[in-house]
C-alpha cells in the first residue's frame, strides 16, 4: 500500500513537472521560435554536412562550406528571381481588377438568366462565399508574408544556432539520451529512429518533387507565353506539398490565366499540367517518394482538414508529416503500455 502511494505521489509530481514546464515554454515561445527554426536548419543539414565530412573535411569546415553553398544559392535568387517575382505581383495586382471586372460580368449574365428566384439566392450566395474565400486567402498568405519579415532577426540568429548544433549534434544526442535509464534508452533511441524515417520521407520526397512539379509549371508558362509563369510555378511547387488536393488547387491558376488571354493558350496549359500531374503520379512520386509516410488517406485527408482550419496554408502543408510523426508516437506509446500490462 505504501509503495502504491509512494508511486502516485511521484506520478503526481511527474504531471505537475511537466505542466508548469509547458507553461514556462509557453512564456518563452517568442524565444524558442529561434531555437526551433535551429533546430529545424539543423536537421535538415546535418546529413549533407555528414556527406561532405565523410570526403575528408573536418565538421566545422564542412558546415561552412555547405552554408556558403545555401547563401550563394540565395544570393542569386536575390539578384536574379526575386526582381522579377516582384514584377510579377506588381502585374498581378494589376491584372486583378480586370480579372475581377470579367468575374463580375459573368456574375451579372448568370444572375439575368431566367431562373427560379431560389436558384439566384443559391448563385448569389455561392459567389459571394467565392469572393470572401479568394479575399481571406490573399489576407492569411500576406499576413504570413508579414510574420516572416518581422521574425528577420530570427532568421538571422536560426543558422548561427543551427551551426553549433551540427558541430556538437553526437554530444547533444547523447545528453539527451543520457536523461534515461539503459533500458529506456534504447527504446527512445528507436521512437527517435522511426520519426526521423518518417520525416526524412517528407523532406526528401515531397520537397523535390514539388521543386520537379513547380520547375515544369513554371517552365511551360513561359514557353506557352502564359502570363506570370514564375508565379504560377512557385504556387504549383507550394501546392504540391498538400496532399490530394495540392494538384489541382496548383492546376486553377495556371490555366485560368491562360483562359484569360485565349481559350487556345488555356487548353494547351491545362492540358501540360495534366500531363506533367500524370507523370509526377505515375513516375516522379514513386520513385522518390517510395513509400511515402505509410498513412492511411482518411488519416491523411483528416490531418489536411485539421491543419487547414488551424494553420492556414502552412498547416495544410505540414499537417500530414505532423500527424505522421503523431501515430509513431502513439504506437510506440501504446506498445510499451501493453508491454507494462503484460509484465503485471
Amino acid at each position: 500500500m505504501h509503495w502504491q502511494t509512494s508511486r502516485t505521489a511521484r506520478l503526481i509530481l511527474v504531471v505537475i513537472l511537466g505542466v508548469g514546464l509547458f507553461y514556462g515554454l509557453y512564456l518563452i515561445r517568442e524565444v524558442l521560435l529561434t531555437f526551433i527554426l535551429a533546430a529545424i536548419i539543423a536537421y535538415l543539414f546535418y546529413r549533407p554536412a555528414r556527406w561532405i565530412e565523410a570526403l575528408g573535411v573536418k565538421r566545422t569546415w564542412a558546415i561552412l562550406l555547405l552554408f556558403l553553398l545555401v547563401i550563394s544559392v540565395l544570393t542569386l535568387a536575390l539578384i536574379y528571381v526575386i526582381p522579377k517575382l516582384a514584377q510579377e505581383v506588381g502585374d498581378l495586382a494589376q491584372l486583378l481588377p480586370r480579372y475581377a471586372q470579367k468575374a463580375q460580368a459573368m456574375s451579372d449574365q448568370v444572375q439575368n438568366l431566367d431562373m427560379p428566384e431560389k436558384m439566384n439566392k443559391i448563385l448569389r450566395d455561392n459567389i459571394g462565399r467565392m469572393e470572401d474565400w479568394v479575399y481571406e486567402s490573399l489576407k492569411h498568405f500576406l499576413n504570413s508574408i508579414y510574420m516572416i519579415l518581422r521574425r528577420i532577426l530570427d532568421i538571422i540568429f536560426a543558422p548561427i544556432l543551427a551551426f553549433y548544433i551540427i558541430n556538437d549534434w553526437e554530444k547533444l544526442r547523447d545528453g539527451v539520451l543520457a536523461l534515461f535509464s539503459p533500458i529506456a534508452r534504447r527504446q527512445v533511441r528507436v521512437l527517435f529512429q522511426n520519426i526521423d524515417s518518417v520525416l526524412i520521407e517528407f523532406v526528401k520526397g515531397n520537397f523535390i518533387v514539388a521543386c520537379i512539379v513547380g520547375l515544369a509549371v513554371g517552365v511551360t508558362a513561359l514557353l506557352l507565353g502564359v502570363k506570370l509563369p514564375l508565379l504560377l510555378g512557385l504556387g504549383a511547387g507550394i501546392t504540391e506539398l498538400i496532399p490530394y488536393f495540392g494538384a489541382f488547387i496548383g492546376a486553377i491558376p495556371a490555366v485560368a490565366i491562360g483562359l484569360s488571354q485565349s481559350l487556345r493558350i488555356g487548353l494547351y496549359m491545362g492540358l501540360a499540367v495534366f500531363m506533367i500531374q500524370e507523370l509526377e503520379a505515375n513516375f516522379i512520386s514513386p520513385k522518390i517518394l517510395g513509400s511515402r509516410l505509410n498513412m492511411h488517406p482518411l488519416l491523411m485527408v483528416f490531418g489536411l482538414l485539421a491543419g487547414g482550419e488551424l494553420f492556414g496554408i502552412w498547416g495544410l502543408i505540414f499537417s500530414v508529416p505532423m500527424v505522421a510523426v503523431a501515430r509513431v508516437v502513439i504506437a510506440w506509446a501504446y506498445e510499451k503500455i501493453m508491454e507494462v500490462q503484460a509484465e503485471q
